[in-house]
Formats: C-alpha cells, sequence, structure tokens
C-alpha cells in the first residue's frame, strides 16, 4: 500500500510539473507577442494635395468671367428696329429686334423685286457686303412684291453675303418710316439710327460713319 501511494503521489508530482512547465511556456509565448507586435502607422502630416486640373480649370474659367465682365456692353435702348417677324429668303424666320446687338453697324437696304434700281446694284451690294463685312453688316429687307419673286431676285442677281429678308406685311418699312426703294438706313450696333440715303449705293458715305 505504501508504495503505492508513493507512486500515485509521484504521478501526480510529475503532472503537475508538467502543467505548470506548459503555462510557463504559453505566457511566455503571449509575453512574446506583445512585445514584438509592429506599432500602428502613423497618420501622414502632409495634407493632402488638391486636384491641379481642376484648380487650374477654375482659374481659367474666372479668368473668362473677369474678361467678359470687362467687355464694354452694347446700349440697345435707342434701337429703332421694330418687334416684326419677317422670313429670311434663305428659310426660316427672323425678328428685326433681334439684330441687336451686333459686333459692328447695320446697313439696311430696302429693296423690291420689281423695282429695276434694285436689281441694277444688286451685284454692287453683294461685292459691298463681302468687302467690309468686318466692319459692317448689310441685311436686305426686301416687299411690295411676293416671296416667290423675292426668291428669284436673289437667285438671278447672286445675292448671298447680305442677310436677305422679307416682309409680306410692310410692317417693317412703317416702323421705319421708309417710302420708297432702294432706302438705306445705317444702324449702330446697339440699333440706332446714325445715317440715311435714298437711291443708288452711297459707300463712301456709308464708310465714312463706320
Amino acid at each position: 500500500m505504501t508504495r503505492i501511494h508513493a507512486f500515485t503521489r509521484s504521478a501526480r508530482l510529475v503532472s503537475a510539473l508538467a502543467v505548470g512547465a506548459a503555462l510557463g511556456l504559453g505566457l511566455a509565448a503571449c509575453g512574446s507577442a506583445t512585445e514584438t507586435a509592429t506599432p500602428a502607422a502613423e497618420p501622414s502630416s502632409t495634407a493632402p494635395q488638391g486636384d491641379k486640373t481642376g484648380d487650374e480649370t477654375g482659374g481659367k474659367a474666372s479668368d473668362k468671367a473677369e474678361k467678359k465682365s470687362d467687355e464694354p456692353q452694347v446700349d440697345t435702348s435707342n434701337s429703332v428696329l421694330p418687334s416684326v417677324q419677317v422670313k429670311d429668303v434663305a428659310g426660316g424666320e427672323v425678328d428685326l429686334a433681334a439684330l441687336v446687338p451686333s459686333e459692328t453697324p447695320i446697313l439696311l437696304w430696302a429693296w423690291a423685286p420689281h423695282c429695276p434700281t434694285c436689281a441694277g446694284e444688286a451685284p454692287a451690294v453683294e461685292a459691298f457686303s463681302m468687302k467690309h463685312a468686318d466692319s459692317v453688316t448689310v441685311v436686305g429687307i426686301g416687299t411690295q412684291d411676293d416671296l416667290a419673286l423675292a426668291e428669284d431676285f436673289v437667285s438671278t442677281y447672286g445675292v448671298s453675303t447680305p442677310q436677305m429678308l422679307w416682309d409680306p406685311g410692310f410692317e417693317s418699312w412703317q416702323a421705319l418710316e421708309i417710302t420708297g426703294q432702294p432706302t438705306w438706313v445705317l444702324l449702330s450696333p446697339g440699333g440706332e439710327e446714325i445715317g440715311r440715303w435714298q437711291g443708288g449705293l452711297p459707300e463712301g458715305e456709308i464708310l465714312d460713319r463706320v
């Protein structure tokens, strides 16, 4: 019996020592993992850079806005052009009042398909309009006959550079106090009348005023 108890005590002692050793190794392992863990990366102190492309685009848009605001505004308060819907011989309709503001003075040519003087000076009007397009805008306003005759006039005499309009109701001529053809009315870019002539194209006098 004594030997059995001694053996049992020895076995228990060995078992306890084994458990203790295992716990010691486990604690040592946890301590090692804690000590050697890599520290978390510190946040960068450098602020993120803005979108360079966006900044440049914004700057350019701002510059354009400033330039646009610096451009002189055309005063249209004294415009004599009435708000009358007329036909464009080339197609579509035009509100005469919408011709201003303009980048250049506007030369109105009052013409009629049956007018021999208008037909005779049509080539000169075309040449004048092409030559001086940078300094004056020529716009023809026809009436009295019908649109078909107006289309034939434009086609026959090769008038393509001036904008050729047709007023079937005669309203534009009445508003502008045009009593015959050909009549020339020179307007400022804002639509104010600055010259008027009746008869053949007064090229020199027009150029003196533009």
